[in-house]
Order: structure tokens, then sequence, then C-alpha cells
């Protein structure tokens, strides 16, 4: 039996005694699925792994997806880590970041939401962290849709959203951000395919307007949900230890790294479990 831990009233899990490093029994892996599915966001503490064991803990879960950032955007220290890993620092060689995501803080956001088949889940996995700050905030957005006020609820259902990013943005309209442009459009609320639970699908950051009604419309939508989901009821925050492994729910959660110092280090791996389906 998996031994958790619950973080907060609606998000996060901690799983305890579980070591990536090693291969897990498929019985203890379809637990520690059912703790994630329900809780958004499971955290594993005090793990030691290498690439090619983060690469293979995460493809226990699901298929290890390769990192899709077009080669032009990467650094050489990128390209030499394995396909599966994306590298997040603010660590510099002739003044050029070597990985993504630099620095300060990032909006509320999913992963991939702006990919056609975006990935169900991802993995991080912290190498070297600051002092203080470089948090990651986590809401869960089943429990955001069931307490949605009815008129939002229904500027939300039966729409579709539509969503691109700039890989390298922390927020929209970020000048820092490089030219490769990735969008979708996919329903504003989505059916999580594990459980059959409605779960909000916009977000501050790739989230640019909803597609049926005018843009005056969908601003004024967008800008109250968006509000909504990312109350404190909602959220757990992370603070960040190495070896920390987070793992999270990209179909029924949405997360946000907050500001840290400029001058201290900040390392981690990213992976992510391929997705199946355009959501639904």
């Amino acid at each position: 039996m998996v031994e958790a831990r619950k973080l907060s009233r609606h998000t996060g899990a901690e799983i305890l005694g579980v070591d990536l490093g090693q291969p897990l029994p498929p019985d203890v892996v379809a637990e520690i699925w059912k703790i994630f599915v329900e809780h958004t966001v499971i955290i594993f503490r005090g793990q030691e792994l290498t690439q090619e064991q983060l690469v293979r803990a995460t493809g226990q879960f699901g298929d290890c997806a390769e990192y899709t950032r077009p080669k032009e955007f990467q650094s050489e220290t990128q390209r030499q880590l394995l396909p599966q890993i994306m590298l997040i620092t603010n660590i510099r060689e002739d003044g050029k970041p070597i990985g993504a995501h630099p620095d300060g803080e990032m909006w509320f956001h999913h992963d991939t939401i702006h990919r056609e088949i975006p990935t169900k889940a991802t993995l991080l996995y912290s190498l070297a962290v600051p002092t203080f700050g470089g948090n990651t905030a986590f809401a869960n957005l089943f429990a955001a849709y069931d307490a949605l006020p009815a008129d939002l609820k229904k500027g939300l259902e039966g729409r579709t959203a539509f969503n691109s990013f700039n890989y390298g943005s922390n927020k929209k309209g970020d000048p820092n951000a490089v030219k490769a442009v990735s969008q979708s459009v996919h329903p504003a609320v989505r059916t999580h395919e594990d459980n059959g639970k409605r779960a909000i699908y916009v977000d501050r950051l790739m989230t640019q307007k909803l597609v049926e009604v005018p843009e005056s419309e969908s601003e004024a939508i967008l800008s109250r949900v968006f509000d909504f989901i990312e109350r404190e009821e909602f959220i757990y925050e992370h603070e960040w230890k190495k070896g920390d492994v987070v793992m999270w729910d990209n179909r029924s959660s949405i997360h946000a790294r907050r500001d840290f110092p400029a001058d201290q280090v900040r390392l981690m791996w990213r992976t992510t479990i391929a997705g199946d389906a355009r959501p639904s």
C-alpha cells in the first residue's frame, strides 16, 4: 500500500517511501496514479536520479514524450541531454540562458495547452534551488469548476478557446519570447479521461480568447475566470528542496512560478507524459 500525505484542502499529496530510481511494481504504479488523479499534484521528496532514471520513472506512468522546442532555440547544453528532458534553469553561458524559462515569475498556465494533443502530465526534478523564492503554485481546476459561479459556467460551457504560446514566454506579450509559436483550439471546459470529472481548461498565460463570442465579451468572461481559478482556496504552493520530483496533471491543474533571486541558481529537469487524444 502506498502511503500519501494530503498537502492542502483541494490540491497536492506527498507520496512517502517511494524511490523513483528503482522500478516500481505495477500495483504500486496504479495506486500512485489513482492518488495523482484525485489530488492533481503529487510530490516525491529526497530523490537522487540520473537522466536515464528520470526518463524511466516517467515512462512507468505513460509514454515519456520527447522535448519538442525547435532545435534552433535550444542551447548546446540542452542538446546534450536525453531527448525527453527539458532543461529549466537561469544559468547563463556567455551571457545567454542555457535552459528554458530562465528568470523570474511565470503566470498561471497549463503545460502544452497550445498543442493539438497536449501532454497528460509533467514531472519536474530539482537539482539546485535558490535559498528563497522560485516556489511553484498549483490550482485544482476540478474544484474551481465545481465552485464556479453559474454565470461563468454558462459563459464557458460548450465554448472553445484559442490558446497560443511563444516559446520562452513568462507572460502575455513577453518581449523576451522567441519567435516560434504553437497554437490550438480546445474546449474551455474539458472532461477528464480517467474519472469523467469536469475541469476548467483555460489559463491566463496561454488562452487568448473564446472563439464563439465577441472579443470584448470574451475578455470580460476570461478575466473573471482567471481571477477565480487563481484564488488561494484552490492552491497548493510548493517550496522546492533539492531532490524533489513534482508531478502534475495538465488536464486538471494550472501552475505558476513565483519570482526568485536572479543571482541564485535554479536548475531542474522536466519530462512529460504524452497525451493520446484531443481534449473533449
